[in-house]
């Protein structure tokens, strides 16, 4: 109960901030670092939660009778029971009262964090067990049986084991709220969130539904044979290319160009040879021997090959400009992404499925100068292959370094400044 209590209060203390909490909602898309340390801080609370319900259910079956029949010798059990339930409320209300009082923020904590191994809805969740009738009359339950025995609780101050707990009764019972007004309210509240949610999850659902049917549909429709990157072009580049580097691709013939907005439609992220990213100390992942890249297609988030990932008739390589120590870091936050499913409803506000942009979008966001700039595109904030170009053209801390399969590369492979304006050239003539 110590260790709880203490994890309770460094999930206050760690919890976001309302000025944080305010740029998510005004911006209306959460960055990577931001999604990143929510997730991980829900993920603790959740843990904490379940410890906490399972030390009040564990001391339930000790005792193993109602309240009001408590004898005195399981006072103590029953004080520490008490202290895990006030502290559920606790951390409950700092949840759904304190942080999630906004929809945008409500509708993350729904989503699933498969790098924390959080499935969806757990906001819903905890937000129905907070209204639980049952729950609600226990905890009324147990408040009126502490408050007939508080003098012997408090009694129980000097004792060495639960003796810290009955000196802060009253703050331990700080969060409880035994209004039946207050109650009826926040019920009520969870219906009216619940009816909502169903509206927009099943028109948020088919639309998903339709976009996936859609793009599978779409990317089955391209021409895989006879492509210009030869396998001399693909040892060529291979020799070139470097960890962190951004591939930009594109196929001549594919129906995805006509969905997709501009010349270049597709982006991979070059995680290196084995050799390359031990070079770097590099560390987590689960690498097989041939892989070079991370990349999104309608399979899924895997660690591929780039004889797959440049089986293209066009690339560009952009390189970043920044330390070794932080394209080690932006290749371990991405591998973090390997597995998830495709996002074909293209929208950066979820992180459970990736459009190919977004892995070197989680990757490098936030990392020294890194801020890619998102697109409203049909209601979403989205970021193109070609906005990740504008992004290193127009300054970023990207550069073009290589290019081929464009009007004056049509053959070879053209490096460092001389990529620039046939790049420009490629999607902004």
């Amino acid at each position: 109960m110590r260790g709880l209590l203490d994890a309770a209060s460094k999930l206050e203390a760690d919890a976001p901030t309302r000025d944080e909490l305010e740029g998510i909602v005004g911006r209306g898309v959460f960055r990577p670092g931001e999604d990143e340390a929510f997730g991980f801080w829900f993920a603790r609370l959740l843990t904490t939660r379940e410890n906490l319900k399972a030390l009040i259910e564990q001391l339930t079956r000790v005792v193993d009778k109602p309240t009001n029949k408590v004898e005195e010798d399981e006072l103590d059990l029953f004080l520490v029971a008490y202290a895990a339930a006030c502290t559920l409320v606790r951390i409950d209300r700092l949840l759904l009262f304190g942080i999630a009082d906004h929809s945008l923020i409500q509708r993350k904590l729904n989503e699933p964090f498969p790098e924390y191994r959080i499935p969806s809805k757990q906001y819903t969740a905890i937000y129905r067990w907070f209204v639980d009738h049952a729950n609600a009359m226990a905890m009324l339950d147990a408040m009126q049986f502490a408050g007939r025995n508080r003098p012997a609780l408090l009694a129980l101050a000097d004792d060495p084991d639960v003796g810290f707990l009955a000196s802060q009764l009253a703050e331990l019972e700080s969060s409880l709220d035994a209004r039946k007004r207050t109650y009826i309210r926040i019920a009520w509240d969870y219906v009216s969130h619940k009816w909502r949610r169903r509206g927009k999850a099943g028109a948020e659902t088919f639309f998903a539904t339709v976009m996936e049917g859609l793009g599978r549909a779409a990317s089955e429709v391209c021409d895989t044979t006879n492509k210009r990157v030869t396998d001399e072009i693909r040892a060529e580049i291979a020799a070139f290319l470097e960890p962190g580097d951004v591939l930009v691709t594109r196929h001549a013939l594919a129906l995805t160009n006509l969905f997709l907005p501009g010349f270049w439609p597709h982006a991979a992220f070059y995680v290196g040879t084995a050799e390359q990213r031990s070079g770097l100390g590099v560390t987590g992942g689960q690498w097989p021997a041939d892989v070079a890249t991370l990349e999104a297609l309608k399979d899924g988030v895997k660690l591929r090959p780039l004889s797959e990932t440049l089986a293209v008739d066009s690339f560009v390589v952009l390189r970043p400009r920044c330390a070794a120590d932080t394209i080690r870091e932006a290749i371990e936050r991405a591998v973090v992404h390997e597995g998830k499913q495709y996002n074909f409803d293209f929208d950066f506000f979820t992180s459970d499925r990736m459009v190919c942009t977004e892995v070197v979008y989680r990757a490098y966001d936030g990392l020294e100068e890194f801020a890619f700039p998102l697109q409203d595109r049909g209601g979403r904030k989205t970021l193109s292959a070609e906005d990740v170009l504008d992004y290193a053209v127009n300054g970023g801390p990207f550069q073009p370094v290589a290019i081929f399969g464009v009007e004056g590369c049509e053959t070879a492979i053209v490096y460092d400044a001389d990529a620039h304006p046939l790049l420009l050239a490629s999607y902004r003539a």
